[in-house]
């Protein structure tokens, strides 16, 4: 009977078999389309993070937002995580968690790659700089490096990185600068240097270690945080500069709200406190808590050869003054339609001027709380897009007219504008006083206060408000005053309810102060990766921060001179101007004027026997700016550009006479450029250093003020 059965066993046992295999097959089927087991990543091409400049195919790259969409259609969970690198901004650089072409398991994230553009990552700093300069330069831009001289007791290692441009973790704004990086060099105790390290560390120690090498020191206050009062906190040379004996330097102290009427307007004889320009206490870099966009999260403070104090943008071509006359920043708005009133305006307390009187009384500077304001374009009126000064000149139909007192199309245009606070402030009594809009303050309320053991800045949010524009006629005056002042100016007169300041401060929206000591980085020299500086490259950098500056060619009487200023690294910037008020015309009643400016670098040659320097003027660098020819009418003056810049064409060769120099052995045909500008008898010895053009021996003397 059983072997009746075997066929059926058999059978059974097949159709067993072929359910197995057909199960497999439809479980190896299902699998493949991911209707369980997991999903895979799509296997994408990723864009090279050393792609440093992309070629047109590159730049076709796959984003990180397209396999974001992608890896959503599959149902995979991810997030992006931004990263520095050569290749393009939003570029898909791969998956951080995972491979390519891998499985994941459902419910799993996968981090997706996405480049942030070229930056500085912020775990290179400290790094051994070797290292750290192979991962910058896959950024795709230029890469300096350049050396930080740093104590022989520091705890930084000679050839680690200890600075950086951008600061680590930010990003490149300047494709063409580059980064720069300092590398770490110790200097021995025979060498005159501000060591980067001195940074934090007491002013007064610092100041007696260099005077006993030889160095002329002067120290000036520097607002900063709690921490840093009364310490090194910056300088000029920048710290991290190996000096020269004989060389002079400044250093700055942190100082808080108890020094801001000194350090801002300064212990004066005057009968009464002065607040015009910002001075170097201000300058520096201010950033946001967090920062996403160093174009948007911080602000950048410097000074010009002028003196004079602006907001640093992409726009700024050099550090002359015409290259940004619309960002220098002023305490002072006098006003607007009277040519006697910058005292009256700009003045505040003193002997003749008691509390609350003067023209600045009722301004933050004037309250003794840490705190004072300030702002771009001096107040004035604009016609059309142009600020003009409607003492003498008149706007009709957004036009200027000359020696018209028709203001029927001026406008008071509403100004960047910001607070300072120093460390320490009181906010308290600030926002108490009416300063900050009652909307904006109950805003604050619902964030964090800011930080007031730093300083910080505070910059207006013109969005916040509903009139940025009032006509000049519309433009209220101050109690007890006759003449029109700039109605966006908070505390003049009284404090006005459309122009009361917005937001009020919060820690999100205050940019506080960066204490990173950031070198000069021109005026440092070259270096490998090491921090070792050839002798030939040290002694240049040397020459050119001994000869920076302004210098003056004229011959002092006069309409004419030429402007011509140094910076550390060679390059120039240089500026004619002849002026002839009796060569008047239909248009021009107020003369005429010659212009010539341009920019160009130095290159140093050698030191002569005599003590002298040779340089020569790069050709290819050297460009006048304009057009030759044009002619154009401003504020009733015909200006024409012209040919040449008179003392500095031919740009050819010169001489560098260094300061200490004797005038005995100068040549006559310079001592007479000289006399103009110096005086007769001249002194025994050069003051400072004097550039002779060696075609026509023209003189550019240094200009010490």
């Amino acid at each position: 009977m059983a072997a009746t059965h075997q066929p059926k066993a058999i059978i059974a046992a097949i159709v067993t078999a072929v359910l197995v295999v057909a199960a497999g097959v439809a479980a190896g089927l299902t699998y493949h389309a991911e209707l369980w087991g997991g999903k895979t990543l799509p296997d994408i091409a990723a864009a090279s993070a050393k792609a440093g400049k992309q070629s047109e195919k590159a730049k076709a790259t796959v984003t990180a937002d397209s396999v974001v969409a992608q890896l959503k259609a599959k149902g995979i969970t991810s997030a992006k995580r931004q990263e520095f690198s050569g290749a393009e901004k939003g570029a898909f650089l791969g998956y951080s968690n995972a491979k390519a072409g891998q499985r994941v398991r459902s419910g799993s994230s996968v981090v997706v790659r996405e480049s942030a553009g070229p930056g500085v990552p912020s775990n290179v700093e400290h790094a051994k700089a070797s290292t750290a300069v192979t991962t910058l330069k896959t950024m795709g831009v230029p890469v300096h490096t350049k050396q930080i001289a740093v104590s022989s007791s520091s705890k930084l290692a000679g050839g680690t990185v200890v600075a950086t441009y951008p600061l680590a973790g930010q990003a490149v704004s300047d494709t063409t600068t580059g980064i720069y990086v300092g590398i770490a060099a110790k200097t021995d105790e025979k060498t005159p240097a501000i060591p980067y390290d001195a940074i934090g560390t007491d002013i007064d120690s610092v100041k007696d270690t260099l005077t006993k090498a030889g160095v002329n020191v002067t120290a000036k206050p520097h607002f900063s945080s709690k921490k840093n009062v009364g310490k090194l906190v910056s300088s000029s040379p920048a710290p991290g500069t190996v000096l020269s004996s004989g060389e002079s330097v400044t250093l700055y102290y942190g100082v808080g709200a108890n020094k801001v009427q000194e350090a801002t307007v300064g212990q004066s004889n005057a009968p009464y406190f002065y607040a015009s320009e910002l001075n170097d206490t201000v300058t520096g870099t201010y950033c946001k808590s967090t920062v996403n966009d160093v174009a948007k999260d911080c602000i950048t403070l410097a000074q010009d050869e002028n003196g004079s104090v602006y907001r640093v943008t992409t726009k700024d071509t050099g550090i002359s003054s015409d290259e940004h006359s619309n960002d220098i920043l002023t305490m002072c708005f006098p006003f607007a339609d009277g040519n006697a009133g910058d005292i009256g305006t700009c003045s505040y307390g003193g002997s003749q001027l008691p509390a609350g009187e003067g023209g600045m009384a009722k301004r933050l500077i004037a309250k003794q709380w840490g705190a004072f304001d300030f702002g771009e374009l001096g107040g004035s009126p604009s016609c059309g897009t142009a600020m003009f000064a409607p003492y003498d000149e008149g706007c009709n139909a957004s036009k200027q007219v000359v020696q018209d007192q028709d203001m029927s199309g001026a406008t008071f245009d509403m100004h960047d504008f910001y607070v300072f606070f120093a460390f320490g402030a009181n906010l308290d009594a600030i926002e108490k006083s009416g300063y900050f809009d009652d909307s904006a303050l109950a805003a604050a309320k619902k964030g964090s206060k800011p930080d007031t053991s730093r300083p910080f800045i505070l910059a207006r949010d013109a969005s916040q408000y509903d009139t940025t524009s009032v006509p000049y006629s519309k433009a209220p005056v101050p109690s007890g005053q006759t003449l029109v002042q700039d109605p966006f100016v908070p505390g003049v007169g009284e404090f006005s309810a459309s122009v009361k300041f917005k937001p009020a401060p919060t820690d999100a929206n205050a940019y506080y102060l960066v204490e990173s000591g950031q070198p000069d980085w021109q005026s440092l020299p070259d270096c490998d990766t090491n921090g070792e500086v050839s002798e030939a490259a040290a002694q240049e950098q040397g020459f050119w921060r001994q000869v920076k500056g302004k210098y003056i060619f004229s011959v002092g009487a006069g309409a004419w001179s030429t402007i011509m200023t140094v910076h550390a690294d060679g390059t120039f910037s240089a500026d004619y101007h002849d002026s002839d008020l009796g060569v008047t015309g239909d248009g021009y009643p107020n003369g005429s004027r010659a212009i010539a400016s341009g920019t160009g670098k130095f290159n140093y040659s050698k030191r002569n026997d005599d003590g002298t320097f040779s340089i020569t003027c790069d050709k290819k660098a050297f460009h006048q700016n304009g057009t030759v020819g044009d002619v154009t009418i401003k504020d009733g003056v015909r200006v024409e550009t012209v040919d040449g810049i008179y003392g500095l064409t031919p740009c050819n060769t010169f001489t560098v006479y260094p300061a200490g120099y004797t005038t005995s052995a100068l040549s006559d045909d310079v001592k007479s450029w000289m006399y103009g500008v110096i005086g007769n008898p001249l002194p025994s010895t050069l003051a400072g250093p004097l550039i002779v053009n060696d075609s026509g021996t023209f003189a550019f003397i240094y200009d010490q003020n």
